[in-house]
This record gives structure tokens, C-alpha cells and sequence, in this order.
């Protein structure tokens, strides 16, 4: 009995692999940990990560937006690859790859946990720009990151809740760190 049990969660965990897990969308508020799965899935599954922020922003800092045609091409291009995995907040390029995604993954954080992540890993343009557009930066980043749960863009907790609700292949909701590193152990 207790083998057939470990077989059928083997193979119930080595078919999620197989098609579920080829093209994974990433979508949360910033401090989520949406870079760091990214990575960790990478590295098990052996996938590529294509994060949004790399294609959305122009080169030397988070201040200035690329055209938007642009980053939408690229980001429909990079959704044809076989496997991938490709995170951000902003829910207009996730939307692009839905079609070619196999899971979406929903990182549902509150904001305090969100905050307490962008607090500790401080500017991420800290070491392309001027110290003081870095922090000025940064300072606009935690406001806006807030305002996630009550703006209604496509980078807000509204948006990312309706796309998890409706995406057509695997799901995962993750509401804190203890769920990630749970989750993070079925994919050994």
C-alpha cells in the first residue's frame, strides 16, 4: 500500500513536470520574491528566465519606460521558446505569454511581507545611477508597490487575482514565504 501511494505521488509529481511546468508565469507585487523563484525554478527545472523588468525598462536604471510596441514583441518572441519561465508585475506582458503558458503562479503576499523584502534588498538601480536618484527611485518604488492592492492597472493585486482565476492550464497561489519553500520542494 504505501508504495503504491509513493509511486502515484511520484508520478503525480513527474507529470506536473512534464506538463505543467515547461512555460511558468511568475505575477506578484514587487518584494514578493518573484526573481528569486524565477531563479529557483530555473535551476531545477532547467529553464530560461525572462524577467519583465529587463525588457519594460531602459537600460541604466527603473526610470524610464522602453515603447511599448517594442517590449510586447519581444516578450510574444520569447513566449515561443519550449520552455521558460517569465515573471514581473506588469499583468500586459504576462498577458502576451498567457496563450503559450502552462502555469501561472500567483504570489498573493501582503504588503507587509512585500515591503519588508524591498526594504532589506534595497535599490536595484542603486549601481546605475547617482546615489540620490537611486534613493529617490527606490522611494517611488515601496510608494507604488503599496498602492498595489487598491490601483486597477494590469500591475495590481485586482488584475493578478482575475488572471489567476482565469488562466487555462496549472495554478499556484503562494500567500507567504512558508507556501514558496513548500512549493519549491515538490519541484525536487
Amino acid at each position: 500500500m504505501f508504495f503504491h501511494r509513493f509511486i502515484d505521488s511520484t508520478l503525480i509529481k513527474i507529470l506536473n513536470k512534464m506538463f505543467h511546468m515547461k512555460r511558468i508565469l511568475i505575477i506578484g507585487n514587487s518584494g514578493s520574491g518573484k526573481t528569486w523563484l524565477s531563479e529557483k525554478i530555473s535551476s531545477r527545472l532547467n529553464v530560461d528566465v525572462i524577467h519583465f523588468d529587463k525588457h519594460f525598462w531602459e537600460p541604466g536604471g527603473f526610470n524610464k519606460k522602453r515603447e511599448r510596441p517594442i517590449v510586447l514583441d519581444e516578450i510574444q518572441e520569447l513566449s515561443k521558446k519550449e520552455k521558460w519561465v517569465m515573471e514581473g508585475v506588469f499583468g500586459e506582458l504576462a498577458e502576451v505569454a498567457t496563450p503559450r503558458g502552462t502555469h501561472l503562479i500567483f504570489l498573493d503576499k501582503n504588503w507587509s511581507e512585500c515591503n519588508e523584502a524591498l526594504l532589506s534588498r534595497g535599490s536595484e538601480s542603486s549601481s546605475q545611477l547617482s546615489k540620490e536618484d537611486a534613493k529617490n527611485n527606490f522611494d517611488k518604488l515601496i510608494r507604488w508597490a503599496e498602492e498595489y492592492y487598491n490601483r486597477e492597472s494590469k500591475a495590481s493585486h485586482h488584475w493578478h487575482e482575475k488572471m489567476y482565476k482565469s488562466f487555462h492550464g496549472g495554478t499556484t497561489l503562494l500567500k507567504n514565504r512558508s507556501e514558496t519553500m513548500l512549493f519549491l520542494k515538490t519541484l525536487k
